[in-house]
């Protein structure tokens, strides 16, 4: 695409295909059940759509984001001495987005999880955890401190889950800064500022 023609691009609705592999790499020890290296492979596939709401204006974009996929996992064969085999996992993001400017915006989140079970072999027995949902809502504002960086912080909050006890009850609090550069937009950078 072609520097005006980008410039002139007005979104509408988009479906992509994303797929995520962890390979299991790092420090893993095996005497300890809860591990930063999980020494197994998982990822992830999913079809984020985002559909444009309204003028593709810069300071008054509005998008809805709908972001369904799947967690794959491969075996753990040497947790703490037995086999920890999980199901696949159903998530569901969804993302109201809105610019207050041209470098300002804000979204509404909501995620949904359904995991599935997790069963640890040893060569005598074999014992399953059963699965959960749960439901987390929250927002995210973000800021373009310049044409290659960008500033976000979100809260997402435990809305329900199906467990009996509170011990998947969270508020998670995250600050992200994020560096990205395409050619098109260095040109269109250099074009507005005259150089």
């Amino acid at each position: 695409m072609s520097l005006p023609d980008m410039l002139r691009y007005e979104p509408g609705f988009s479906l992509d295909l994303v797929v995520d592999v962890t390979f299991p790499l790092g420090q893993y020890d095996n005497t300890q059940s809860l591990n930063l290296g999980q020494n197994r492979w998982y990822g992830r596939i999913g079809t984020p759509i985002v559909w444009q709401l309204g003028p593709w204006i810069p300071a008054r974009r509005t998008t809805l984001e709908i972001y369904p996929s799947v967690w794959l996992f491969g075996d753990n064969d040497d947790f703490v001495g037995e086999n920890l085999h999980s199901d696949p996992t159903f998530e569901l993001e969804t993302h109201l987005t809105r610019n207050f400017t041209s470098k300002f915006w804000g979204s509404l989140d909501a995620t949904y999880s359904s995991s599935g079970d997790a069963t640890i072999t040893t060569t005598t027995m074999s014992r399953t955890t059963s699965g959960s949902d749960m439901t987390l809502v929250g927002f995210t504002l973000g800021y373009q401190l310049n044409d290659s960086l960008q500033l976000t912080i979100g809260y997402k909050s435990t809305l329900n889950n199906d467990t009996a006890s509170d011990d998947l009850q969270m508020s998670v609090f995250t600050i992200s800064l994020t560096t990205g550069w395409h050619r098109l937009l260095e040109g269109a950078g250099r074009l507005s500022s005259g150089g």
